[in-house]
């Protein structure tokens, strides 16, 4: 009982260091309005030097210190992304950038683990407003969820083989053990609220597709 009693325990978190969360902050909405440039730019079908360019000044504007860096307020407004959004932003940059060292990001397998983590969000949200008869965001800092978590990423890994997107997944787990990013909570590892919104999207509208097919 004991045992189990500090696996749960969410008493003393480990959290991030106060240094790394601010270059994280700037570093991450840095990669995440790069990648939403470079997105919107490739649906606009704009020329390829706005799509090379732009999103690399977007990134080291939000580098610059201070009040002019768009980071800055973003990060007043919203804090930080997530690490998965800080990832899937990366990988998207990579390889438009350097298609050679990276492959495009592998949508048709993320979108089948879509149904998580907007149920999750859902369950999040309950949980701001007290629904649950305990608070499941401070589980967040308990070890055993981290552990739950791992063996539910493995177990897709075991069965079917690394795929992209389980590998994806285990590199946020493995960063934030590492790091304790963005702030020692494992669900703002996995999931923040423009994500959640994004994948609602998504899937809203495959939906709507497939209903109309």
């Amino acid at each position: 009982m004991e045992a189990l009693n500090t696996l749960l325990s969410t008493q003393t978190p480990l959290l991030p260091l106060a240094g790394w969360v601010g270059v994280y902050r700037v570093l991450g909405w840095g990669l995440v309005l790069a990648s939403i440039a470079l997105w919107c730019l490739r649906r606009g079908g704009s020329r390829p030097a706005w799509q090379r360019g732009l999103p690399l000044l977007l990134l080291l504007w939000c580098l610059w210190p201070g009040p002019l860096s768009p980071a800055y307020w973003l990060g007043l407004a919203f804090r930080v992304p997530s690490l998965l959004m800080v990832l899937l932003s990366a990988w998207f940059l990579l390889a438009h950038y350097r298609p050679q060292l990276l492959p495009s990001l592998p949508l048709a397998g993320l979108r089948r683990w879509t149904p998580a983590p907007v149920l999750l969000g859902w369950v999040l949200l309950l949980d701001a407003f007290a629904v649950w008869p305990f608070s499941l965001y401070s589980l967040g800092f308990a070890p055993l969820t981290f552990g739950v978590l791992v063996l539910l990423c493995l177990l897709p890994w075991l069965w079917h083989g690394a795929t992209q997107p389980s590998m994806l997944l285990v590199s946020v787990l493995t960063l934030f053990v590492l790091l304790r990013l963005p702030t020692g909570n494992i669900w703002d590892a996995l999931l923040d609220p423009w994500l959640w919104l994004l994948l609602q999207a998504d899937w809203l509208q495959r939906t709507l597709r497939r209903a109309q097919g």
